[in-house]
Order: structure tokens, then C-alpha cells, then sequence
């Protein structure tokens, strides 16, 4: 008798959520682009980059969302995913669209999009930032302990968005937004709430980085890489960040574009490092990806140190006897080219050895196998030799070696 087991199957809802996902944000996302390729005053090329770029973000929560409904129905992080999708498709087409939008739509409409969008700015901000993380990667909290904070910041943010809402006057200092159903006779003791709306946020994505840490010191070796292929893609997000700021503070010119670029690659490369930490799919791969990310940053790093470098040290030089940079150009050129190869193998060996752990003690192990192996003949010894070896790479649970007997 043979035993097979059940793959869970999509049903209907998960079929209709998927759908109902990309489909909003493809809709939402085709709506911004038209009003701002028809009515904004920008210029061309930044509309179309801008467009791209959203639209690969908000399109790609959806899709990766519903990849992992699929694979893994019911999954909280395939669900809000795709949750996250449309409303944060929804909440950027507002903010890049107001100003457009204002004198084109009858004024209390827009008070009402406007009301509304800033409403939601909070949860949604919530949802990428410190619910997914918190839940990041089973879908459920860490533990039963865990629910009595996460279960005050709940009540604490729906009090304070429910007051906020439904609050006379303007939501926010500086602004003539209103709220459209604001209650006359407004308890003012709930204005504590609407402040801590902001503390229950910051409290939340120190929760959830906790609660990453906690996974990660107690989690096996899967739950370690996929939280690994998070962080990645979040330290990603905090090199364009920090970049951006950086090129924006010294107002260099083409830097603050060139930088939100590496920003939005670590938006983009978020939901696609989520997808395949849930799903498990190439999860291995993540040492060597970080690996060889480092390794080549570092060797760019150094090669144009050394280039801008020998530039200007050799226009100092040759500055009595030449009075172009040709010169000083071309040999640096040549200069980097020649410590290309040396300077990638050495900072290579070195990354893998801190970053890639796996294939540094798998080539070591395979090396040193093949040393001994010229020298042994005894057969014996070379059983235990292979067994060791095996054991000492896999450790796995049981060895057996098969010798095929010589033919006659």
C-alpha cells in the first residue's frame, strides 16, 4: 500500500482574490498614469519613469501576493500582500495626484478623497512596514506572549483612526482638509488616542523587529534564510534611503535621481524576497546573493577610488609636462583594468568567507578530500574517508557506499 499526501489546492476565494487584486491595482495604477501623463508639468521622461516604477511596485505586491495564495492557500502574508497592493496603489495615486487632481474635480469630492486618503495613509503605512514583518515568515505571531502587544496597538490605532475620522475641524495643522461625518460634540478625551496614533506605529515596527530577531535566534536553518532574503531586500531599501538623503543634502546634480533608483530596487526587491522566502523556492541562493553583491560593490568601490586617484595624482605630475588630461586618464584606465581580476578574486575569497559560508567550507572540504584521495589506497580508508567527508559537509542522518564489483 502507498501513501500520498494532499496538496491544498486554491479554491474559489483564493481565486477570486487573486483576481480581484491585480486587477485594482492595475486599474488604480493605469488611472494615475493617465492623469499624470495628461495634466501633469513635469517632464516626459520623469512621467514615464515615475509611472514605470509605481506601477512595478504596486502590481508586483499583487502578483507576488497571489503566487503565494496559490501555492500556499490561506498564508497571512500571501493575503496581505495582496491586500497591500491596491492600497497602496490607492494611497500613492493620491499623494502624486492631489495637486493635479484639485482644480479638475468638483471641491467636495476632492475634500473627500483627500479626508479619506489621509485616513488611510496610517494602516497602509502600517500594513507594508510592521504588520508583514511582525508576521513574517509563517503568517502567525511568534508566539502566544506576543499577542497581548500586538492586540494593544490594534485597539489603541482603531480607537485612534476611528476618532481621527469622524473628528470637527481640520485633520492635521496646515491643511483645510475636513472630515466629512464629523460628529458635533466630539469627546475630547479622545484626542489622546488620535495623538498616539504616530507612537502606535513606531511601536509596532519595533515589535516586529523584535519579533524578527526572536525567529531568527530560535528558527532552524529554513526560517533563518528567510528571514535572511527579508533583510536583504530591507537593507536594500535603507542603502537608497540613506543615499538619496545623502546626494539630496550635497545637492548633486542627476544624484537624487540616480539614488531613488536603488530605492525603489529595494521596493521592488521586497515583495519579490518575501515571495520566495514563503514559497521556499531558490531559498539557498540567498548567501551567494549577498555574497556576490558585496564582493562586486566593494570591488567597484575600490577600482574608482583607485581610477579618481591616479587621475588626480597624475595631473599634478605631468602637470609640467602636458597640458591635457588624456594622458592621466588613459593610464588610469589601464591601471584599474590590471587590478580588475586580483582585486574581485581577493575580495571575493574574502566576502565568501564572512557571507557564504556554505560554499566556502564546501570547497575547502572538497579540496582537502582530494588532496588525501592521490595518496590513499586502501580501500577501507577509503570508505571512511568518503563517509567522513560526506558527514562532515551533509551531517546526514545515515551513509551507505555501494562499490560496483569488477567485471570478469
Amino acid at each position: 500500500m502507498t501513501m500520498s499526501t494532499s496538496v491544498r489546492r486554491p479554491g474559489l476565494f483564493s481565486i477570486l482574490m487573486i483576481t480581484a487584486s491585480i486587477v485594482a491595482s492595475v486599474a488604480i495604477s493605469l488611472a494615475m498614469d493617465v492623469i499624470l501623463l495628461a495634466y501633469s508639468a513635469v517632464s516626459p521622461a520623469e512621467k514615464l519613469i515615475g509611472a514605470a516604477l509605481f506601477n512595478g511596485t504596486v502590481v508586483l505586491q499583487s502578483v507576488v501576493g497571489g503566487i503565494i495564495e496559490w501555492r500556499r492557500p490561506g498564508h497571512t502574508i500571501g493575503r496581505l500582500l495582496m491586500l497591500s497592493g491596491p492600497l497602496y496603489a490607492l494611497l500613492s495615486a493620491g499623494w502624486l495626484t492631489a495637486e493635479t487632481l484639485q482644480p479638475l474635480v468638483d471641491p467636495g469630492v476632492y475634500q473627500v478623497v483627500n479626508w479619506a486618503g489621509s485616513v488611510l495613509s496610517w494602516p497602509g503605512v502600517a500594513l507594508i512596514i510592521g504588520w508583514i514583518p511582525l508576521l513574517f515568515p509563517t503568517g502567525s505571531l511568534p508566539g502566544p506572549r506576543w499577542r497581548i502587544p500586538a492586540g494593544i496597538l490594534v485597539v489603541v490605532s482603531g480607537i485612534g483612526l476611528v476618532a481621527l475620522a469622524v473628528r470637527p475641524g481640520t485633520l492635521y495643522d496646515g491643511t483645510d482638509t475636513v472630515s466629512p461625518i464629523a460628529i458635533e460634540g466630539w469627546p475630547s478625551f479622545l484626542q489622546v488616542f488620535v495623538d498616539a496614533i504616530p507612537l502606535a506605529l513606531v511601536a509596532l515596527v519595533v515589535l516586529a523587529v523584535a519579533a524578527l530577531i526572536v525567529r531568527y535566534r530560535r528558527g532552524d536553518r529554513v526560517e533563518r534564510l528567510q528571514i535572511r532574503w527579508f533583510v536583504a531586500a530591507v537593507a536594500l531599501c535603507g542603502l537608497g534611503i540613506a543615499a538619496t538623503a545623502a546626494q539630496a543634502a550635497v545637492q548633486t546634480d542627476g544624484g537624487p535621481l540616480l539614488m531613488a533608483l536603488v530605492l525603489y530596487a529595494g521596493i521592488l526587491a521586497m515583495p519579490i524576497a518575501i515571495g520566495i522566502a514563503v514559497t521556499r523556492y531558490r531559498l539557498y541562493e540567498i548567501d551567494r546573493l549577498v555574497s556576490r553583491t558585496i564582493g562586486w560593490a566593494v570591488v567597484t568601490g575600490v577600482l574608482v577610488a583607485v581610477f579618481a586617484g591616479l587621475v588626480v595624482g597624475l595631473q599634478a605630475l605631468l602637470e609640467g609636462f602636458t597640458q591635457g588630461e588624456t594622458l592621466a586618464v588613459a593610464a588610469s584606465t589601464l591601471a584599474a583594468f590590471a587590478l580588475f581580476q586580483p582585486v574581485r578574486r581577493r575580495v571575493q575569497a574574502v566576502v565568501d568567507h564572512r557571507f557564504d559560508r556554505a560554499r566556502y567550507d564546501g570547497e575547502r572540504t572538497a579540496a582537502a578530500f582530494a588532496e588525501r584521495l592521490r595518496d590513499q589506497v586502501d580501500l577501507a580508508g577509503l570508505e571512511a574517508d568518503i563517509a567522513a567527508t560526506v558527514g562532515a559537509a551533509l551531517r546526514p542522518t545515515s551513509t551507505g557506499l555501494w562499490i560496483r564489483a569488477a567485471r570478469r
